[in-house]
């Protein structure tokens, strides 16, 4: 087995960092910049404005939760807005709800984004801000499932 009973630096901070790195700050970007697109047609400047809104308090969440892992070795809060707000409402009985909403609003903003051909549209000089938040969502997906396999006993 590759993990002890007892949680090592590497499952108390290093994969949290990592995963607040390839999938927390990636999805940030993909709700900023979607944002900033839907903020170039007047009739799609509302969800502009709640895409802006959203990323920036995700943002400064996984900034500051990768602070704290890297200082402290423990996230200081949620993850994400959706989450948090979730339960706040009580709404435990599906405690990934807000997480999964999260994930799925993110892949679906990247599906519009490329689908409909609109990466020509992100903000001047953002494209490679883009790419690398989908290279690191990528490989922080391979690299969960490198590690999920990994710590299951052979």
């Amino acid at each position: 087995m590759l993990y002890s009973a007892s949680p090592s630096a590497l499952e108390r901070w290093v994969l949290p960092s990592l995963e607040v790195v390839t999938v927390g700050l990636p999805f940030c970007v993909f709700k900023l910049l979607t944002g900033a697109i839907a903020l170039a047609s007047p009739p799609l400047a509302p969800l502009g404005y709640a895409l802006l809104a959203l990323g920036a308090v995700d943002a400064v969440l996984n900034l500051g939760n990768l602070l704290a892992l890297l200082t402290v070795q423990r996230r200081i809060s949620g993850v994400c807005l959706t989450d948090i707000t979730l339960r706040a409402l009580g709404r435990t009985e599906r405690p990934d709800l807000g997480l999964a909403l999260d994930v799925f609003l993110s892949f679906a903003l990247v599906a519009i984004v490329v689908g409909f051909g609109l990466l020509a549209r992100l903000p001047s000089g953002t494209l490679m801000l883009w790419n690398l938040s989908v290279v690191l969502n990528v490989l922080g997906a391979g690299i969960g499932r490198l590690v999920t396999a990994l710590r299951k006993p052979a």
